[in-house]
């Protein structure tokens, strides 16, 4: 049983390419929303009460994404497609109605909840925080459902149509803001969350007609839905987890210069973006391939792909993790550098982006590694892992932030991301059997020594061209670096022959034609 074919590759191509989109759009709305409210109160009290409404939305998805796909395809594999549906039903209705009970408490609590979690504002940011906050809960409900709706379509490998839920929610913040903001002011943006909610569903459920009829069950008793619960709890674990990772982190930022924090923020938030565009589609499509393999109890299936996304991600990872390291500056200067963001900023931001680059390669093998555990119905070994990880975190960070400040703390999670990914691939080398490490590590010493030259002539061609002070000049800097030092590690990984770079070239080679009978 082979790993990635390359309609697989392609099709994660085409995702990648689709998540990009989604993305940009996501930053066009973050434009014009600024262009209407910029720096405000309202706005202020806008992104507070949106954080609010992203808890629960945050722990639905963990639970629901983490565990659907597995029982699902484990239904749909040893049962039957009806059954299968029916769980997903049943799944689908427990969810809705759990998120309206959650929408109904956090409604009521809307205003103690504001004043607990965001003292610093005051009394007019807060009742405005409130007010927004109970505007989006009736939302909650529809965008749970859309997460169960996406991870079915996952399941069945429609992905393309998973990963349009980015573009309602664009469209809808973008008419509320440029249409009703006039009348309505900031509420207009909190009701067009709530309408975004409606209208993924709208978009998502044709695309379930052909295989999945929904119906109104509703069973407590479902041996899957227990199991469904009992492997959630653990994935909540692990994303709080994460989150604490995250709170630890800002806590000791808030000790150090001012602004250090918003750095920080900003340049996690283009890692994120980095790992989201690149990472996420591929990870997504071999969850599902994965859970196929674990039902038919395909060891060797699993490991297959392991190995191969495991090569093709650092493959494709590295050059960017390189030019973004040494040229860290110019990236943070084209993204960023406007209005009041300057020069200040743009060091200090970058200076948390290299050092948040450095463990990209390890933040994307810990979510693969994940996957394979969850596809495995285990959700205990990566909650057990992130726990460790927050020790480590937290630990390196009390050592490094006296030494390095805010860069320290950015090391600090980049070397327990990577950490992470060392352990989970251990354990689940002894839960698979043999997975030929050593070829692994061969491949990923080529890539390393690609990367090694590939860096040299960034840091040569950097050197060489005149320094950027405006996010124009940056930009034709990142453009000269990245043309050649990509031309460096291209020849050198077809001299090393690394045996994944017919796999990348699949993904952007057209498909030859076949004749016809």
């Amino acid at each position: 049983m082979t790993g990635l074919k390359k309609n697989t590759m392609r099709t994660t191509l085409a995702v990648t390419i689709l998540v990009f989109l989604s993305k940009a759009g996501g930053f066009i709305r973050e434009m014009i929303t600024a262009a209407y409210f910029g720096t405000t109160m309202e706005n202020d009290a806008y992104v507070a009460a949106y954080g609010l409404f992203n808890i629960p939305v945050l722990l639905f998805n963990s639970c629901i994404t983490s565990t659907l796909v597995p029982l699902y395809m484990e239904a749909l594999h040893n049962i039957s497609e009806k059954r299968a549906n029916r769980f997903a039903s049943n799944a689908m209705n427990l969810s809705a109605l759990a998120s309206i009970v959650v929408s109904i408490i956090m409604y009521a609590l809307a205003y103690p909840l504001t004043k607990l979690v965001y003292p610093g504002f005051e009394l007019e940011a807060q009742n405005l925080t409130a007010q927004l906050t109970q505007i989006m809960m009736p939302g909650l409900a529809f965008f749970v459902v859309t997460i169960v709706i996406s991870t079915v379509l996952n399941a069945r490998e429609r992905y393309m149509a998973a990963q349009l839920t980015g573009f309602p929610l664009s469209i809808s913040l973008i008419v509320a803001a440029v249409v009703f903001s006039g009348s309505m002011g900031i509420q207009a943006v909190a009701f067009g969350v709530v309408a975004a909610g409606i209208l993924q569903i709208v978009v998502l459920a044709p695309f379930l007609s052909k295989f999945f009829k929904y119906s109104f069950y509703i069973n407590l008793r479902d041996k899957r839905v227990h199991r469904m619960l009992t492997l959630a709890v653990p994935a909540i674990i692990t994303m709080s987890v994460n989150e604490i990772n995250h709170m630890v982190d800002r806590s000791l930022a808030s000790g150090l210069s001012a602004g250090d924090m918003s750095a920080m923020n900003y340049a996690f938030r283009l890692v994120t973006f980095v790992l989201g565009v690149l990472l996420v589609p591929l990870t997504t499509i071999m969850f599902s391939k994965m859970s196929e393999r674990a039902v038919d109890h395909d060891k060797k299936g699993i490991i297959a792909i392991v190995k191969q996304c495991t090569e093709v991600i650092a493959l494709a990872i590295l050059p960017i993790v390189v030019v973004a390291i040494t040229q860290s500056s110019d990236v943070i200067r084209l993204a960023y550098k406007r209005g009041a963001f300057d020069e200040s900023s743009v060091s200090r931001t970058a200076i948390a982006f290299a050092f948040y680059m450095v463990g990209v390669l390890g933040f994307g093998l810990r979510d693969l590694f994940n996957r394979a555990f969850h596809s495995l119905q285990d959700t205990r070994t990566p909650m057990a892992v992130a726990m460790g990880s927050v020790i480590v975190n937290v630990v390196l960070n009390l050592i490094l932030v006296n030494v390095m400040g805010m860069g320290g703390l950015a090391l600090a999670t980049s070397i327990a991301g990577i950490a992470s990914a060392v352990v989970l691939l251990i354990i689940l080398r002894q839960r698979l059997g043999r997975m030929g490490v050593t070829d692994i590590l061969e491949q990923l010493l080529k890539i390393g020594i690609s990367g090694v030259l590939c860096a040299l002539c960034c840091v040569m061609l950097g050197g060489m061209l005149p320094a950027a002070q405006t996010a124009l000049q940056s930009f034709v800097r990142l453009v000269v670096v990245t043309g050649c030092s990509l031309i460096v590690y291209i020849g050198s990984v077809i001299v090393l022959r690394v045996r994944q770079v017919d796999v990348l070239v699949s993904m952007i080679r057209p498909a030859k034609k076949t004749k016809g009978k």
